[in-house]
């Protein structure tokens, strides 16, 4: 069970790295701010990653309260941070509630596919 947990986070740390840097490159996130992008994912995604592979293991109900919620936390803390970098962050809640969006969509979809 370990290293599929292991696995399960590279991949997903992975992946989040990939498409909020991508969604971060398109909005014309560059230097400090692509930094600060890639600092926020690796200090959320691991939490939610590990909290909802602990939820899965031990069958506890409200999985989808459980993703939303985990989501919401990640966007609050990670456009705080983006607020408080200095960084170029116009709108960071709306920047993070974004890259989040895009980022959980396209992880979805890979799982489906």
């Amino acid at each position: 069970m370990t290293g599929r947990w292991l696995l399960s986070l590279g991949v997903s740390l992975a992946l989040t790295l990939v498409f909020e840097l991508g969604f971060a490159l398109l909005c014309g996130k560059r230097g400090r701010a692509l930094g600060f992008v890639a600092l926020v994912n690796v200090l959320t995604n691991p939490v939610v990653v590990c909290t909802v592979l602990v939820w899965r293991t031990l069958g506890m109900p409200g999985y989808w309260a459980l993703i939303a919620a985990l989501e919401c936390a990640a966007v609050l803390t990670e456009g705080f941070i983006y607020k408080r970098s200095g960084a170029d962050f116009y709108r960071p809640y709306l920047f993070s509630l974004a890259a989040n969006a895009v980022s959980y969509s396209l992880g979805l979809l890979i799982s489906l596919l």
